[in-house]
């Protein structure tokens, strides 16, 4: 099944990942082509060498061609595959640091922090969609970029083009859960639902067999992992959660129930996430460089390895060729999840074949959960509403309705110094684009 992808934000580091997605399913996707595009010449350039001698060294049937204008890039497309940050790293700096100096996580996609970013990623994703209306209506975005299920809603409910948003979050949550249940990893899935970074799971499966029940006794008398063998606190965080609420949690739940231990946390550390992945990324790419200069290039995966790719090349495969693949995906509701309306952009189960993704009725949220999973959708509406209109009263209620959020005048004062911080990437709220680090350009 030849078809054409077109990359936008090809120049990321997570490229390398994509293209190990691409070689796992080359004899599927044999002879198609692939469109590269970025902001960045030189990074595009560089990704779309490595390309080529790894698709070379190993016999895949692609092609690859750069592209600097968006229109050309989007021309003729089947599959529109966005993974770039606008703002770059300094921007995402802004994110994490901001909400922090109130007092409130600064994390790129959850609370105010993952706000400031769905300002800056819908008009592009917007733009997109737009461009696609005029050179190719009938293509699908897989959109890994985030926020990934308020830019979901932005494109769904304000253009007509077919999107399908992704996170790989729920394949490391389902084998951390597998090492905490002390469950083989192999053959186990986890129906999570709920919302991009805030799901849940009662129901699970082993090799086909429900196990549910078992899995809801061993969660009940869960103890904590042991602390010297887990070097982080994810693990031990997700056992106290999982086994206080009865359902399993999701890594992002620390946020909510731990949110001012890693608020003190992130502000101890010193440095933001942004600020590490700068230091070592010149690196990263100089390490790219001499890869893509040998006759066998093998990257590092240090930046997305090869999960992150073959998630969407996975998903790419299942519409092309009318797989009727199981996976977890963010879409329309239309009724997988009771207690949230059949418009709200969820993260279920769902089969995914030629007319996208199809969710599968899922019942209602675990009572413990519903409130808050509740809450942050009435946030991602109203967040998806002002990164479209750039109305600041908008803005406003959806820093108000986050669970993060306490305060009317923390809300405000993270308002006043994001727009203010992220100024010349934010168009809609002042009517002036500026470029930005991975953001295409038409």
């Amino acid at each position: 099944m030849a078809v054409r992808i077109a990359i936008v934000g090809a120049g990321s580091g997570y490229m390398p990942g994509v293209i190990r997605g691409l070689l796992h399913r080359s004899a599927d996707l044999a002879g198609s082509e692939l469109v590269c595009h970025d902001t960045n010449a030189e990074h595009l350039e560089l990704m779309a060498r490595l390309a080529r001698g790894m698709f070379a060294a190993r016999g895949a049937d692609f092609t690859v061609r750069t592209e600097t204008t968006l229109k050309a890039a989007l021309d003729g497309a089947d599959f529109v595959f966005t993974t770039f940050r606008p703002g770059g790293l300094p921007g995402r700096h802004l994110d994490e640091s901001i909400p922090l100096r109130h007092g409130v996580v600064g994390q790129e996609t959850a609370g105010p922090g993952g706000f400031l970013m769905a300002c800056r990623s819908v008009p592009v994703l917007l733009e997109i969609a737009r461009v696609l209306e005029e050179v190719a209506p009938d293509a699908w975005i897989v959109n890994y970029t985030n926020p990934t299920n308020i830019v979901t809603d932005a494109v769904s409910r304000h253009t007509g083009a077919r999107i399908i948003g992704l996170c790989d979050q729920n394949i490391g949550d389902t084998e951390m859960w597998a090492e905490l249940l002390g469950l083989p990893a192999d053959g186990l899935e986890i129906d999570w639902i709920g919302l991009n970074h805030a799901t849940w799971a009662e129901r699970v499966r082993l090799r086909g067999d429900d196990i549910s029940a078992e899995v809801a006794a061993r969660l009940a008398t869960l103890g904590p992992p042991d602390a010297a063998a887990t070097p982080h606190r994810d693990p031990i965080r997700m056992a106290e959660v999982g086994r206080a609420l009865g359902v399993l949690v999701n890594s992002y739940s620390k946020y909510y129930f731990f949110h001012d231990d890693v608020v003190a946390e992130l502000r101890a550390k010193g440095t933001t996430r942004a600020q590490d992945i700068m230091a070592m990324l010149s690196g990263y790419y100089a390490g790219i460089a001499e890869q893509a200069a040998l006759p066998d290039p093998d990257p590092s995966g240090e930046r997305g390895g090869g999960e992150h790719g073959e998630f969407a090349v996975d998903t790419i495969c299942a519409i092309a060729g009318d797989e009727g693949r199981r996976m977890i995906v963010n879409t329309r509701n239309r009724g997988a999840i009771a207690d949230l309306p059949d418009d709200a952009i969820v993260e279920v189960p769902a089969v995914v074949g030629r007319g996208g993704p199809t969710p599968l009725v899922m019942g209602g949220l675990p009572g413990p959960v519903r409130g808050l999973t509740q809450a942050v959708h009435a946030y991602e509406r109203l967040a998806a509403d002002a990164a479209v209109t750039g109305d600041e009263r908008v803005a406003l209620r959806a820093l108000m309705a986050h669970p993060f959020v306490r305060s009317k005048r923390v809300a405000e004062a993270i308002l006043a110094e994001g727009l203010a911080a992220h100024r010349a990437d934010l168009p809609q709220f002042r009517g002036t684009p500026a470029a930005a680090e991975g953001v295409p350009r038409p």
